[in-house]
């Protein structure tokens, strides 16, 4: 499964630099709380010793919201947030962390990773077959560089007038 993971997110890294299109994450939350639980945390790389969330806890003292559920198959620690109510909703919402703002992000996609059916998200990208299909651009064109074609074709056209 990690091989598959690995292998997955690298695709998924070269068909973005291929197409030039970032992945987009659309929806809205459902309070599902999955969110809340099965969370790995990073500190100068992943956490996987105790005595490692102890320092980051005393550096950071939000963290101490996280509790050591176990680990997963890289030896990494799994958390679950302690913060998460009956209603699965967050008892602390005004003091969230960006871990926790910022979720579902880019970077578990690029992982290999997946969003649960249950969550209100999901990731959305533009695949082979929608080029191939012509259902998608590779890459729709920049404002800017719109901006700049029609400047210059406009300069063109006046030089033209005045000569």
């Amino acid at each position: 499964m990690r091989t598959l993971n690995l292998f997955r997110g690298l695709f998924r890294r070269f068909r973005t630099l291929v197409l030039r299109r970032e992945v987009e994450i659309v929806g809205q939350c459902r309070l599902c709380g999955n969110c809340c639980h099965g969370i790995l945390l990073k500190d100068r790389g992943w956490l996987k010793r105790k005595r490692q969330f102890d320092k980051l806890c005393e550096r950071e003292p939000a963290h101490t919201r996280f509790r050591i559920t176990g680990k997963d198959h890289r030896g990494r620690l799994v958390f679950d947030c302690a913060m998460q109510g009956e209603d699965n909703l967050c008892t602390s919402y005004g003091e969230r962390l960006p871990l926790c703002r910022n979720y579902p992000s880019k970077s578990l996609y690029y992982q290999g990773g997946w969003i649960g059916a249950e969550c209100g998200f999901r990731f959305k990208s533009v695949t082979f077959r929608d080029v191939l299909l012509r259902r998608k651009q590779i890459r729709a064109p920049r404002f800017s560089d719109v901006l700049d074609q029609e400047r210059e074709r406009d300069l063109q056209q006046a030089d033209k007038r005045t000569t």
